[in-house]
């Protein structure tokens, strides 16, 4: 189930709502259960019935943002037909969108830099969807010629060894403060990786 099926409930809603305010105000570390509890108005206990954790809140907002991604990722996919076309905008957008996202998390960038566990379950769970998402752009590309046959291993060696890549460059970007350099040249960056640089 996604997260965005998950917060149609207009309590979730507000939890994650707030806590996402107190999150990138104060930082993990610093926003406790009560502070989120107080900020929607109810008691702890009833809070302990949405979400066991502090960490099952903190996931729930970085998963919501990453739904919002996802939803404008996929839209812009979809104003274009080619393969090619469809991964560069999927790779400029998902890249496009780390200013943002640093300005919008700078705060708890120290606490995912000083506690990586933060992240593992979704980072999984994003993996999932990205290798899924490579893998259909592949596919789509070969049936329309526009990508060369692969075997199936093929595929799924290319999609992962993406994957790798891009989420070690998004992490990069996300905690370190030099992003300019990259972001000027996005567009180059997903043509190298799909054609290559060798001269044809």
């Amino acid at each position: 189930m996604s997260n965005s099926q998950i917060t149609k409930d207009p309590v979730r809603v507000e939890i994650l709502t707030k806590a996402a305010e107190l999150l990138g105000r104060f930082g993990f570390k610093k926003t406790t259960m009560e502070d989120i509890a107080k900020a929607i108005g109810k008691s702890k206990s009833s809070l302990y019935y949405y979400y066991k954790t502090k960490e099952e809140i903190f996931e729930a907002v970085v998963a919501e943002d990453m739904d919002e991604s996802r939803a404008m990722t996929e839209q812009k996919m979809n104003t274009v037909e080619s393969a090619p076309e469809k991964f560069r905008l999927m790779f400029t957008t998902i890249f496009g969108s780390i200013r943002e996202k640093i300005d919008k998390f700078s705060v708890f960038r120290a606490d995912v830099m000083e506690n990586p566990a933060l992240m593992e379950n979704i980072g999984r769970e994003r993996d999932i969807y990205m290798e899924n998402l490579l893998t259909d752009l592949l596919h789509y590309g070969i049936k329309r010629g526009e990508i060369r046959e692969m075997s199936e291993e093929e595929i799924g060696v290319w999609t992962k060894v993406t994957n790798m890549t891009m989420r070690a460059i998004g992490q990069r970007l996300f905690l370190e403060d030099n992003f300019a350099y990259v972001e000027k040249h996005l567009d180059f960056l997903a043509i190298t990786i799909l054609n290559g640089i060798v001269k044809k």
